[in-house]
């Protein structure tokens, strides 16, 4: 097996095969293999025209690293038919690269681009154990300092307050035909003993809250929400769903378990009262919401995205890569360009 072209040390496996760390990926081609879960994929669109730019990954490696990955257009039905989330895969020969600086879901430099000349296949049997996710939580005060940068994408954890304007003393009720018209559904959610914020789910990640919302026996109360963007709203920061954005409630995956836990121990928080300046949202205030959103879409110009170049992956395909969100700026989002 040919080594990567600048001389950079693998991680070696049981079965005598060599596997290129994540974390020793660097940008140009890479005649290498690589080892690693698909956490999560999904498509990139262009917000504007609508077509699709390329297919965006989540993957985690032997040591837990956590890299972006991307899959070109014209490429997308060579790899999808054998894609399926949580299955490990061997991958050869890639293309690092360079991180797009906006909408940015892991904080590797680098992102694994699927060159002319990768192939990747499933591994059924694994010698060694890998982690099923990695999520990136931070405290308010980074959501703060990030606010309206379109920058990196954090994840939340919290306990719900309101859902749909309801409160969780009795159990909402959630209309799916409704909310699948107007397209979104917003949560007001508290971190630990942290401020209340509002949280607007859009689109797929709206439908896939009510889903398992109303699946669940008993009302949930834990939610975490991945790669949610920042805004300010009227002065108060608020959070919005992405096209990457995945949702879990109560027992789904580890930290909303923890955090369960956790709630359970400290019930003066989970009863907390909403604070004055957090209300319950009417219909009103979140058409006021999605205006301000939407204007500031518009005022704030076109963002613009660096194209990765060279190795199998066009300038052109690279430039494309968008930070595509189901979130409503959608119909006025800023778009990538060269």
């Amino acid at each position: 097996m040919a080594m990567k072209r600048n001389g950079k040390s693998h991680v070696s496996s049981d079965s005598g095969e060599q596997f290129m760390s994540f974390k020793d990926v660097s940008l140009g081609p890479h005649e290498a293999q690589l080892r690693f879960r698909l956490i999560h994929f999904w498509e990139a669109r262009n917000p504007v025209k609508k077509t699709l730019i390329g297919l965006e990954m989540l993957l985690i490696d032997e040591q837990g690293t956590v890299i972006q990955g991307f899959i070109p257009p014209g490429r997308i039905k060579k790899y999808l038919p054998d894609m399926k989330r949580g299955s490990v895969y061997k991958l050869i020969n890639f293309y690092g690269s360079k991180n797009k600086p906006v909408c940015r879901v892991a904080d590797h430099v680098a992102t694994v681009s699927f060159a002319w000349n990768s192939e990747m296949s499933v591994l059924h049997e694994i010698p060694i154990s890998f982690d099923e996710d990695r999520f990136r939580f931070h405290s308010h005060a980074d959501f703060e300092a990030n606010c309206d940068l379109k920058g990196d994408l954090y994840d939340v954890i919290g306990h719900m307050k309101l859902v749909d304007g309801q409160t969780l003393i009795e159990r909402p009720s959630l209309d799916d035909v409704k909310i699948s018209t107007t397209r979104h559904i917003v949560i007001h959610v508290q971190s630990h003993d942290g401020p209340v914020l509002k949280l607007y789910l859009w689109d797929q990640a709206a439908t896939d809250f009510c889903k398992k919302f109303n699946s669940c026996e008993k009302t949930p109360t834990v939610l975490l929400v991945t790669t949610v963007n920042t805004k300010r709203l009227g002065g108060t920061l608020a959070l919005s769903s992405m096209s990457s954005t995945r949702v879990f409630m109560d027992y789904d995956v580890q930290p909303t378990r923890d955090y369960f836990t956790w709630l359970g121990s400290n019930p003066e928080i989970a009863n907390q009262i909403l604070s004055l300046d957090t209300p319950s949202p009417t219909e009103a205030s979140v058409g006021n919401d999605i205006a301000a959103m939407s204007e500031g879409a518009t005022q704030s110009g076109d963002a613009v995205c660096e194209p990765h170049k060279g190795g199998g992956v066009t300038a052109d395909e690279e430039s494309k890569r968008a930070c595509s969100s189901a979130d409503p700026e959608t119909a006025k989002r800023p778009r990538c360009e060269n």
